[in-house]
């Protein structure tokens, strides 16, 4: 139950992180592709975005 449970939480934050970028953050890199903080915003998403894809393939 708490694995299901678990899972389901992965993919609803996963969710939220893919809207964010593609939403609010993308849409500002585009307008200002060299600020700094822009990219370095975009990168630490990315990361947890691949963190939340890989979290709910794992087994015990």
């Amino acid at each position: 139950m708490w694995i299901a449970y678990e899972r389901a939480i992965f993919e609803t934050e996963l969710h939220r992180i893919t809207n964010v970028i593609t939403g609010i953050v993308a849409p500002h890199a585009r307008m200002a592709p060299r600020d700094e903080g822009v990219r370095l915003v975009l990168e630490q998403l990315g990361g947890v975005k691949a963190t939340l894809e890989v979290l709910p393939r794992m087994e015990r």
